[in-house]
């Protein structure tokens, strides 16, 4: 893109966030995180994205609002529907700051909420910031969860004294308030932080090389705000192999607009995992780990985005195809035999329990019907996925008797 400032490559996986300027659909506002050790510098930038035939133009350098920011960037959607809170929180305290960003632009004079929870610490008589670590928004714009853990030049590779905040957030107002503190599981890092589309639940994601090199996603119960009730309703709901650098807490976790949560399994997997259900409770919320098979490595994280997808005039992808059928199972519960009719002819269809581990897969050739031998398979839950050769897939839940 023509005409750029000069930038770092950012800080953790919240070092990016790009929004619409309310009022002028032709105007983007970009912020940065900047790459630091310690505290980072928060700054913003205008795009023109019509500029340059289409492929976008810069029209300001780097504007700072603060050089004390943590590793921690993301946005809400303001209560009049049109406006935006850009958040973050300052290095080694308990204050939140929401920037507002309206048809005017963005106020460098934030709202400032001190949560009563200082992010900082004593290590070894010097006093040390929980600065890293993930800061995300619930759909409905009324939760804030927040990662909070010391750089691992300071404390390395130990969540001894991280944890994890609940906040309330005002829309309107943009302030934030402190609901619990969640101690975190065991473990070496912590940043992938989600909440369910209805702000139910908040799943979490660990990296641990205790017994093997692993990685755990947990869910808390919010339907009850009081720490001793969200701390109790801990469940792993998803443990897979760790495939990168699982020093490193860059396991994120996304809502996206299809209404499920999307991860990825490590910086050199090329796969990226998906909790199908995720307002359900425990094991119902389907996680899948092998689920989305990308061209190349996932890299570094997810992109960080604002959970409000209405803001652009324009539409891009293709038509939906129309579904020829459902998907039927049958019997279902099952004992022995599961018989599988897919929509089309050609499918292939795979069945994974309740880790997200493909245990059997069968194709119907030219029929639309499979039979999958599931006798040998532990009673429980499954979950069955049926794909054509056009990508498109189908999902039904299974129970083995």
């Amino acid at each position: 893109m023509s005409n750029s400032p000069e930038m770092d490559y950012a800080a953790s996986a919240q070092g990016f966030l790009f929004l619409p300027k309310p009022g002028d659909p032709d105007r983007i506002v970009m912020f940065h995180n900047s790459a630091e050790p310690f505290q980072s510098i928060l700054s913003y930038a205008y795009v023109d994205p019509e500029l340059e035939n289409g492929s976008g133009s810069f029209t300001s350098g780097m504007s700072p609002l603060t050089g004390e920011a943590a590793r921690k960037l993301t946005a809400v959607a303001h209560a009049n529907g049109q406006d935006y809170w850009v958040l973050s929180q300052l290095w080694g305290t308990d204050a939140i700051a929401a920037y507002s960003l309206d048809a005017n632009g963005v106020d460098t004079m934030p709202v400032i909420s001190h949560t009563g929870v200082p992010l900082s610490m004593s290590v070894d008589g010097i006093e040390q910031a929980l600065g890293w670590g993930s800061l995300v928004v619930s759909p409905a714009g009324d939760r804030l969860a927040l990662v909070a853990s010391l750089p691992n030049a300071i404390e390395p590779y130990d969540l001894e004294h991280a944890f994890v905040e609940i906040l309330a957030f005002d829309p309107a107002t943009g302030i934030a308030v402190h609901v619990a503190t969640i101690p975190p599981p065991e473990g070496i890092t912590i940043d992938g932080l989600e909440f369910s589309p209805d702000g139910s639940k908040l799943y979490g994601s660990t990296t641990s090389y205790v017994g093997s090199v692993h990685y755990d996603i947990h869910q808390y119960d919010l339907s009850i705000l009081e720490e001793i009730s969200i701390v109790a309703s801990d469940t792993v709901v998803f443990t897979g192999t760790f495939v990168g650098n699982f020093y490193d807490p860059d396991l994120q976790l996304a809502l996206a607009p299809d209404g499920r949560i999307w991860f990825h399994t490590g910086m050199f997997s090329p796969w990226l995992g998906v909790i199908d259900a995720p307002n359900e409770a425990g094991m119902a919320c389907m996680p899948i780990g092998e689920y989305l098979l990308l061209p190349n490595n996932a890299g570094g994280g997810l992109p960080n985005q604002c959970k409000r997808y209405h803001d652009s005039d324009l539409n891009t992808g293709t038509t939906p195809e129309p579904v020829m059928g459902g998907l039927t199972v049958w019997p279902n519960p099952v004992r022995d035999v599961l018989y599988v009719n897919a929509p089309v002819e050609g499918s292939t269809s795979f069945l994974y329990d309740a880790t997200g581990r493909l245990v059997r897969s069968g194709s119907a050739g030219q029929r639309r019907t499979a039979i999958m031998d599931v006798e040998g398979l532990p009673a429980g839950p499954y979950l069955l996925r049926c794909a054509d050769e056009e990508g498109h897939s189908w999902l039904s839940k299974v129970v083995k008797e």
